[in-house]
């Protein structure tokens, strides 16, 4: 079963990225901070995009087949994530994997160093960082729609 212990700092964390997100209207989708920097639907996407990669980098969950790791990498913000309705399709998607992922991760796994390309981390580091992610995305999209706007 799930590392019962971390699964309220998942849930926290969650919870903040939501509320960021509320209200949020398409034409919103393109703000940025500024010329050069990721927009909201970017950022969208590549939080979900993370939390796929991290499934099968760490949490023994393959890369769905339908799945491009496009905002990954040395990548630039193009403005391809504008619709809405998709990006909030693809957020709870990549949720509700993680979360399988986590479930169905054996007990015994938690503390078993995982080498990936972004480090060696255990599973239980590895959320751990996941959660930093979504905070830290999270609150630069807080951010962009407080001071942002259209590029």
């Amino acid at each position: 079963m799930f590392e019962q212990a971390l699964l309220p700092a998942l849930q926290t964390a969650r919870s903040r990225y939501l509320d960021v997100l509320a209200n949020l209207e398409s034409e919103q989708l393109t703000w940025k901070l500024a010329p050069g920097s990721n927009s909201i639907g970017f950022l969208i996407h590549h939080i979900a995009e993370v939390e796929y990669r991290f499934c099968s980098m760490f949490f023994q969950q393959p890369l769905p087949q339908e799945i491009a790791l496009a905002t990954i990498g040395p990548v630039k913000d193009e403005g391809n994530y504008t619709d809405l309705a998709a990006l909030h399709a693809i957020k709870e998607a990549s949720y509700a994997h993680l979360l399988q992922s986590l479930s169905s991760l054996p007990q015994d796994a938690w503390d078993v160093p995982c080498v990936a390309p972004i480090g060696t981390l255990t599973p239980r580091q590895a959320l751990g960082r996941l959660i930093y992610h979504l905070g830290y995305h999270g609150g630069q999209i807080g951010l962009i729609r407080k001071y942002g706007g259209n590029p």
